[in-house]
């Protein structure tokens, strides 16, 4: 597409951050907001599996600290794990049940990153029986609660970053910086890693952002 019509599309506010950053090189303005694009589409691929695997393995250890698979309507009521999201757990099941079609795993499938990263925070670890970092059986030494939880956060915003159309490939100064993007791959991989498996390998599912990563930082503003 032409600068023109994109930023028709998009708007000139938008598409004016990546003038910028292209030195007011339409061409390479209208080269980095595709790259961009393309970049988010693969860390989307990389966000959905780890987001999958992470609420698994907290289903997964909570359904037996509890010894409940239904753990997370069950842990609502006060002085419970889940007593602050009893709303809304009590709201999705409810619609749930209204269709049919409710059973632990839509449960577990029914919400966001945002609440499963919650789980790691200082309050709902303790009511966790401060079981959790078990599901990171390969975690390095050191890594507490309070670092998973900031960790996990990082991942957190980065992904409603994607999710709102916002760049990643630049700082704050709208300057091509991939520091951002490329600690986040590492973070999320170690993560993958923490969890007992190979990055390699269950990203083999998707494609992934390191030869992207490196072709726009290679590239001559």
């Amino acid at each position: 597409m032409k600068f023109k019509d994109i930023q028709q599309i998009h708007s000139s506010a938008r598409l004016n951050r990546y003038l910028r950053a292209g030195n007011g090189d339409k061409r390479k303005a209208v080269f980095l907001y595709k790259k961009n694009i393309e970049l988010s589409q693969r860390f989307f691929g990389l966000l959905n599996i780890f987001e999958v695997m992470l609420r698994n393995a907290i289903h997964k250890n909570y359904s037996a600290h509890f010894n409940d698979d239904e753990w997370i309507v069950n842990q609502t009521a006060e002085g419970k794990l889940l007593h602050n999201d009893s709303e809304t757990i009590h709201e999705a099941e409810a619609l749930f049940r209204k269709k049919g079609i409710y059973n632990a795993d839509r449960m577990v499938s029914a919400f966001t990153l945002g609440f499963w990263t919650y789980m790691f925070t200082k309050q709902e670890y303790r009511l966790g029986g401060k079981t959790l970092l078990s599901i990171f059986p390969h975690r390095a030494k050191g890594t507490t609660q309070k670092i998973v939880y900031q960790d996990l956060t990082r991942i957190r915003e980065f992904r409603n970053r994607i999710a709102h159309h916002e760049p990643i490939i630049f700082d704050t100064a709208h300057r091509v910086n991939l520091t951002y993007a490329t600690e986040i791959h590492a973070t999320i991989s170690r993560y993958v890693s923490f969890l007992g498996y190979s990055p390699d390998y269950v990203f083999s599912l998707s494609e992934r952002p390191d030869e992207l990563l490196k072709q726009i930082s290679e590239m001559k503003l």
